[in-house]
């Protein structure tokens, strides 16, 4: 089993790997991980309280830069689920890793897994520890992805799985919403808006591969190709349609020439 890195991961995307959406390798990638955002879906189950009702932390908007946010309480846990909708092949598997800058606040260490054939957002558990409220930034608005909660850390395995899909469904509502706590209705609303949140392959393969990110992202790996470096990078950046005109009229003079020399 070995570790993707950065480059791995963007020849992996389209193939047997797909995330969406995908921000471009600076704002998506960070070294050997993809970058997990807060969407503004976070809850705390109380236990503690009657009825057992789920409570949705609130949106609040900061005056002086008009970034968004939600807290979470101090010595409180709250469920957030990631912006970014991920799925893995068969041959792939992640591990959930904390952010160093959220941990020194007071969020505690989060270590899980994320198994072979996973498909849809997620849903990460955040510990704020500390006697101290933490602010999660969710963006400014939907273009805005706001603030990395956590990485994914993909691994390459050494034969195919058949851990199957279907015991892993999309969002983990069933191991992230503990017994006796009914689900959401909006957060069930948003995960139905778009299929591609719930990890159907073809929607987020499509929304992917429409995507600006990725192809600017395919084309920086081509150029750190063998083949591009010895030759291509040589080659001026012309249109597809002038190489093609180009390559026929090399083809038609090569013809010109063998039927001279015929």
């Amino acid at each position: 089993m070995s570790v993707l890195s950065e480059w791995d991961i963007i020849n992996e995307l389209g193939r047997g790997l797909f995330i969406y959406p995908f921000r471009g390798k600076e704002k998506s990638i960070r070294g050997c991980c993809l970058c997990l955002t807060a969407s503004r879906y976070a809850y705390i189950f109380d236990s503690q309280t009657q009825p057992k009702e789920p409570t949705r932390l609130n949106i609040q908007q900061d005056d002086s830069s008009g970034r968004n946010y939600f807290t979470i309480p101090k010595r409180k846990t709250a469920v957030v689920w990631t912006n970014e909708s991920v799925l893995l092949g068969n041959y792939l598997c992640g591990s959930i890793h904390s952010k160093v800058s959220l941990v020194s606040k007071g969020i505690g260490h989060i270590g899980t897994r994320v198994n072979p054939n996973y498909g849809g957002v997620m849903a990460i558990a955040l510990h704020n520890l500390s006697d101290e409220d933490v602010q999660i930034d969710v963006g400014k608005n939907d273009e805005d992805s706001g603030e990395t909660i956590a990485y994914l850390r993909i691994y390459r395995l050494s034969s195919p799985s058949s851990f199957s899909e279907r015991r892993d469904p999309a969002g983990k509502l069933k191991d992230a919403i503990p017994p006796g706590f009914h689900h959401p209705p909006e957060l069930n609303t948003w995960l139905d808006q778009e299929t591609w949140r719930n990890g159907e392959k073809d929607a987020i393969e499509r929304e992917l591969k429409d995507s600006k990110k990725y192809k600017d992202a395919k084309k920086e790996l081509a150029k750190k190709s063998i083949r591009y470096r010895f030759f291509f990078k040589y080659l001026p950046e012309w249109d597809t349609s002038i190489w093609v005109q180009i390559i026929i009229a090399v083809v038609a003079a090569i013809g010109v020439i063998v039927a001279i020399v015929k």
